[in-house]
């Protein structure tokens, strides 16, 4: 039996607590990463049908996730459908590219690398399996 993982998202306990409690609204079905920091890690990418379980920022599980697709794209190609399941903002492929750009580039520094439109991004679609209490 495969171990499911947990993680939560972003970077700050404020992203953490505001990005699940969109995907408990149903607003958040995607989230994306840099493909380089799963290389930089070690880490798989994410497959269709794993499931994993999103913290919050006190470290509580509060729901169960699927994923139900998987693409890497450069930044760039990222789609607007895409950006929209994301659920963050006005869900608009510009504020995806604001948000995000500012978010990869954090990420990128701690590897010593700089940000272009041609960074490779892991976009993840998913659906909720189970909400926790």
């Amino acid at each position: 039996m495969r171990r499911i993982s947990s993680w939560k998202f972003g970077d700050t306990r404020k992203e953490a607590d505001e990005l699940v409690g969109l995907v408990i609204l149903g607003k958040k079905r995607a989230t994306s990463s840099l493909y380089d920091s799963h290389i930089n890690k070690k880490e798989a990418l994410p497959k269709i049908g794993e499931k994993s379980i999103i913290k919050d920022s006190r470290n509580r599980d509060k729901c169960l996730i699927v994923n139900t697709g998987v693409r890497v794209v450069s930044f760039e190609k990222v789609s607007k459908t895409f950006a929209f399941k994301e659920g963050e903002g006005d869900r608009s492929l510009k504020h995806w590219r604001e948000v995000h750009k500012r978010f990869f580039n954090r990420r990128l520094r701690k590897m010593n690398k700089k940000f272009n439109e041609r960074i490779l991004v892991v976009c993840q679609e998913f659906k909720v399996l189970k909400v926790f209490d």
